[in-house]
């Protein structure tokens, strides 16, 4: 029976009352006709979907740094027209042929051009172009941007820790070096004959 009956159906035994109410006043206010128990069926269904294709590794073609998934397009622009190709599978394929980004750059406008510079990328799913350049360049900007793991943030701090042990390290040495230095100019052999003052009675 749907939320909306009047027969209720007990809590499932592995869900606690107050989640259970909450889903029941979620399924009446917004008007769905599901029972709980329904409700609950399709959202461990669609967490199982969503798992299983998390699990399936991504297709798409890996251009140095620049991970392309499938279904983005790359275009370049030569003599006033523009050369597209696509990313099919794993594979960057331009007139039909499997190439690297420097490869479709050769092909479109002969030796000496630079796919970084002259190529256009359209990720899915996005309206807009952008140059290969400049998008790699937010990809270094935006890793940058990471936190870092605890063990990279160990390694940092153990790194920042022997680093300045070993500057307060050269700080005494300097430190010792001064004062042996000026002691050792206070030593009576280093003294001038007429700095020596005399004990007057």
């Amino acid at each position: 029976m749907s939320a909306l009956g009047s027969v209720q159906e007990p809590p499932p035994p592995i869900l606690p009352a107050i989640v259970y109410d909450e889903l029941r006043s979620y399924l009446r206010e917004s008007g769905s006709t599901l029972s709980p128990s329904e409700a609950l069926i399709k959202a461990v269904q669609q967490w199982i979907a969503k798992g299983r294709a998390d699990a399936i590794p991504a297709r798409g073609y890996q251009w140095k740094q620049l991970f392309l998934p499938e279904g983005s397009r790359l275009r370049m622009r030569n003599n006033d027209s523009w050369y597209t190709a696509s990313i099919i599978n794993d594979d960057l394929v331009y007139n039909g042929d499997a190439v690297s980004p420097n490869q479709m750059a050769k092909q479109v406008a002969g030796d000496g051009r630079n796919a970084w510079r002259d190529l256009w990328i359209l990720l899915p799913g996005q309206r807009n172009w952008i140059n290969a350049a400049r998008l790699r360049a937010q990809l270094v900007r935006d890793a940058k941007k990471i936190p870092p793991t605890p063990a990279e943030a160990m390694t940092i701090a153990a790194k920042a820790m022997s680093d300045a042990l070993s500057t307060a390290l050269t700080l005494v040495a300097h430190a010792n070096q001064q004062a042996q230095n000026t002691l050792e100019r206070r030593l009576p052999k280093y003294r001038r004959s007429w700095d020596t003052l005399e004990d007057v009675d």
